[in-house]
């Protein structure tokens, strides 16, 4: 199995292409990383920056490279002792022009040899009709009358032009076309005509692609003729001068126009999300998964790829299988780790044939450690107070689901009702006492009721345990919804009680049903709770993260200890992850936001202080919209939930004391622009109400005006905060690199990273001061403790986080196996301030490693008035274990100590505010 030691995240697009990452090839090999950890790289929509619109996943993005560069590259790569894991996505593809296996099916419909590529009505039961083209601006009537819907000639085909989308008309339309003319056509075009009518008789799809094919190719050659283009020119013109002749033409294409609203009620293709732009594979099919995985395949067997990360594994019809089949085409030594969100107690089903996830439970794990749970309360009722609503979290994201689920999943639930009645699941007698629409509401609720983003059962009846838990989940549906008990004991009887005839056929009917049902769960809690309610309930949005909730408010350092004991034992391999391209904002901001917990009334009262302050810039007589979709009579302003939400991400994200703005009002204001249109509060449909956006606009300019009295007092407490910032990042990147897994850096994370939701964590790295403060210190570092002490001095410019990263990967690299097999022992902490510290060691065979890292450290350094590296921390020390050596090295500062099985606090926490130490 390939171990990567340590991963570093690069997000491909135009602007950061395979050239640019092979020059960067001595700087990622000098700190110390061991695998490139690439964004999907396959050919994607034009300009993509992410690389998850694929429309060929057989060839490299153009835009970022060849596929001889990337072979080149790994020989590169190889000669340095490096590798390469690549992100993959085979849940979705996009629904664009480029996508040549979607266009394909687009015209061809059912005679297309993709005709089962995707999950639409052509390859499964549980669509019906033609798919949906929801590119329409207006209604089709207005669409037309704005001649915003047009024929055009383009690309050897004829095609529909519609809102930057394009699509493909589909055969039997030519001939109609090909007669609008006035103008009689020639002998060629006539002619032409006559291939068309054998074409309509053929029903296999190669016979038909090679017939079609040699149609287009006759056309073209036509076309290029001066009087023959003219023809076909005139054609189109007089079509588009026609409007009932185009609407025509539109009624009889393999797909149907619609607008993006109709997509929120009815929708016939399965979608990443609620994205439309973005369509589902029907990965299922064994030629679907070999097709997608065709050059991923010859590029694994070539090593140019030694690992892969599956994007979206939830979306998958059967993850297990899907699974299953891709460890039997990568082989047993490929590294594959899928991107999974795991819920505060749910596990990774151990039978999946992965390394683990790529990493969100471990930040949150990491994120929760950092936040002193004591101030929980605190927090709350703070919250509670300034919203006026003491509205339950559990209600609060049944509410998002519910709210989701009506406004924009309604077609995706109505598919599932009617794939249910097609199923026969259930006797009509049953089904005839039910009030019109019970059947439907009660799928809904069960579906809002889901805990996780889904459950995994692929045999039917279904185990007992996962029996169980739909078990109590249907009863709760009955609790709260006493009038769809019917309706829920129907249910019951299909899924959990099998009939009296039940045989293998029902069976697997009741098993493509409960797949399809989970299906749709894990976009509803993505969109409900992810991409709502994190924007939504702003009580402390340090944990509103991917991967981490709302509901969780620390944890304590025993439940960390075995977290991490667990680790060790089952996913060793997995990916540590403190921040990615969708979390929602960056490890640093995270880890300051985080010392609010420390400081809570100090925090608190000042937020009350800059309420008082920014009084003016707010309405007066305001209350908490408690549900989505719905906006205040005054809302010309940021209501109070809104501006706690600034205030607190004002704090987390602002650029360390005297270091570059980077760009931050600007940056600031389309982060918020985002996070209201995600909130859902203030918006119709997806769009945010000008007034009141305006207003959030208006209010944050005049906070970031460094002229007034907010931002001279916000200065003050954010010079503070920071330094304690500083600290929890340190912690965090510590813990990454040597608890159980594999510590990944997100591109440019080596330094601060304090941005935000992307687009902002996508921008640019600036790789060449990176690179500078590597030449610096390579110069200087043998100065050892002076050294480290010169960096903290000036710890805002980023550089302490740097070399801290560059020391702990060339420790990866020189003892990777003491890191994979390592052992995780909890180490107990004595002493006056024992709470204050977490403390553990990695051993193999006689090789030993200590941490030591400080716990809510702002509360010491304002109980005793010192900065972080002069607390004192009295008789505080670490237990070493019986059979563990006692002399001890700090691998950060150089100092050296043996004290026996105990080691002071005091001696290894001074220069830097974390330790290191070999054993030994």
């Amino acid at each position: 199995m390939y171990n990567p030691i340590a991963t570093y995240r690069i997000q491909f697009n135009k602007d950061f292409t395979l050239t640019h990452l092979e020059s960067l090839l001595p700087y990622l090999q000098t700190i110390g990383i061991t695998t490139i950890y690439a964004s999907p790289i396959f050919a994607a929509t034009p300009e993509s920056t992410h690389g998850y619109d694929g429309v060929d996943p057989n060839h490299i993005n153009p835009e970022i490279g060849t596929i001889e560069q990337l072979r080149a590259l790994t020989q590169r790569l190889h000669r340095a002792g490096m590798g390469w894991l690549q992100d993959i996505v085979p849940n979705h593809m996009a629904y664009h022009v480029n996508n040549e296996w979607l266009t394909d099916m687009l015209e061809k419909g059912p005679v297309s040899r993709f005709a089962q590529f995707f999950d639409t009505s052509l390859a499964s039961s549980f669509f019906r009709g033609r798919i949906i083209a929801p590119f329409l601006p207006e209604s089709m009537e207005e669409t037309l009358a704005q001649g915003k819907l047009t024929l055009a000639y383009e690309q050897d085909r004829l095609v529909f032009k519609i809102g930057g989308n394009t699509l493909p008309l589909k055969p039997g339309s030519y001939e109609a076309v090909l007669q609008a003319n006035i103008v009689e056509a020639n002998d060629a075009v006539r002619q032409l005509l006559t291939v068309l009518s054998p074409l309509r008789q053929l029903d296999e799809p190669e016979a038909y692609t090679l017939a079609w094919d040699e149609f287009r190719e006759q056309l073209t050659s036509l076309v290029n003729t001066p009087q023959t283009g003219q023809y076909v020119a005139d054609c189109v013109k007089a079509i588009n001068g026609d409007s009932a002749t185009l609407r025509r033409l539109a009624d009889e294409q393999h797909y149907r126009f619609c607008t993006e609203p109709e997509t929120r009620l009815a929708i016939n293709y399965r979608r990443f999300f609620a994205v439309n732009s973005l369509i589902c594979l029907n990965m299922g099919d064994e030629l679907v998964f070999e097709k997608v995985h065709s050059l991923t395949k010859e590029l694994i067997d070539e090593d140019v790829f030694q690992g892969l990360r599956v994007d979206h594994v939830d979306g998958l019809f059967d993850p297990a299988q899907y699974l299953k089949r891709l460890r039997e085409l990568t082989g047993k030594d490929t590294y594959v780790v899928v991107e999974k969100i795991l819920q505060a107690t749910e596990r990774l089903p151990e039978s999946w044939p992965v390394q683990g996830t790529s990493g969100y439970d471990f930040l949150a794990i990491v994120n929760n450690v950092l936040t002193d749970g004591r101030s929980e309360s605190i927090f709350r009722e703070f919250y509670q107070g300034l919203i006026g609503s003491d509205t339950s979290l559990s209600k609060r994201i049944r509410d998002r689901k519910a709210y989701f689920l009506a406004q924009f999943m309604g077609g995706e639930l109505d598919n599932l009702y009617q794939y249910f009645l097609s199923l026969n699941l259930a006797d009509e007698v049953n089904l005839e006492t039910l009030a019109a629409g019970e059947l439907k509401l009660a799928i809904g609720e069960l579906l809002i009721e889901c805990p996780v983003y889904r459950y995994y059962g692929n045999q039917f009846p279904m185990p007992d345990d996962e029996a169980k838990v739909i078990r109590n989940l249907l009863k709760t549906v009955k609790e709260n919804s006493p009038n769809l008990a019917m309706a829920v004991r129907v249910l019951d009887g299909a899924l959990l009680t099998k009939p009296p005839v039940a045989d293998k056929d029902y069976n697997q009917r009741a098993l493509r049903f409960y797949q399809r049902l989970m299906q749709f769960s894990s976009p509803l809690m993505a969109k409900g709770v992810e991409d709502t309610l994190l924007y939504t309930y702003n009580c402390f949005i340090g944990h509103n993260e991917v991967g981490d909730s709302p509901e969780r408010f620390g944890i304590s350092v025993d439940a960390f200890h075995r977290a991490m004991e667990d680790r060790q034992k089952h996913w060793p391999l997995a990916q540590n992850t403190t921040a990615t391209h969708d979390t929602k904002r960056g490890e640093d901001v995270r880890a300051r936001l985080n010392v609010l917990t420390d400081l809570a009334d100090e925090w608190l009262t000042e937020v009350q202080h800059w309420q008082e302050l920014n009084r003016s810039l707010i309405p007066k007589d305001e209350s908490e919209v408690d549900s989505p979709g719905e906006t205040t009579e005054t809302a010309d302003r940021p209501d109070l939930n809104d501006e706690y939400f600034i205030y607190q991400n004002l704090l987390g994200a602002y650029p360390m004391p005297g270091q570059d703005e980077d760009d931050f009002p600007n940056r600031f204001h389309i982060y918020l622009e985002k996070a209201l249109q995600e909130a859902k509060r203030h918006t119709i449909g997806w769009v945010v109400d000008d007034t009141y956006q305006e207003g959030v606009r208006r209010f944050t300019e005049q906070l970031l005006d460094q002229k007034s009295a907010f931002w001279k007092r916000f200065q003050v407490f954010h010079r503070s905060i920071a330094d304690f910032g500083i600290v929890n990042s340190l912690t965090q990147t510590l813990l990454k690199f040597t608890c159980p897994g594999v510590p990944d850096i997100y591109q440019g994370g080596e330094g601060w990273d304090l941005s935000l939701v992307d687009p902002d964590n996508r921008r640019p790295v600036d790789f060449a001061t990176r690179q500078e403060w590597l030449a610096d210190g390579m110069a200087h570092q043998q100065a050892g403790e002076s050294f480290w002490a010169e960096l903290w001095q000036h710890r805002f410019d980023g550089r302490i986080k740097f070399w801290l990263t560059r020391t702990l990967l060339q420790e990866r690299q020189q003892n990777a196996t003491l890191f994979l097999k390592g052992d995780y022992v909890p180490l107990a902490v004595h002493g006056t301030y024992h709470d204050h510290v977490l403390a553990f060691a990695r051993q193999h065979e006689l090789a030993w490693y200590v941490v030591v890292v400080p716990l809510y450290a702002a509360q010491l350094c304002r109980q005793q008035n010192q900065d972080v590296v002069s607390i004192d921390w009295k008789d505080t020390h670490v237990l070493l274990p019986n059979n563990a050596p006692s002399a001890w090295t700090n691998q950060l500062s150089g100092l050296t100590g043996d004290e026996g099985h105990s080691v002071a606090v005091k001696r290894v926490l001074t220069t830097l505010p974390v330790a290191l130490l070999r054993l030994g």
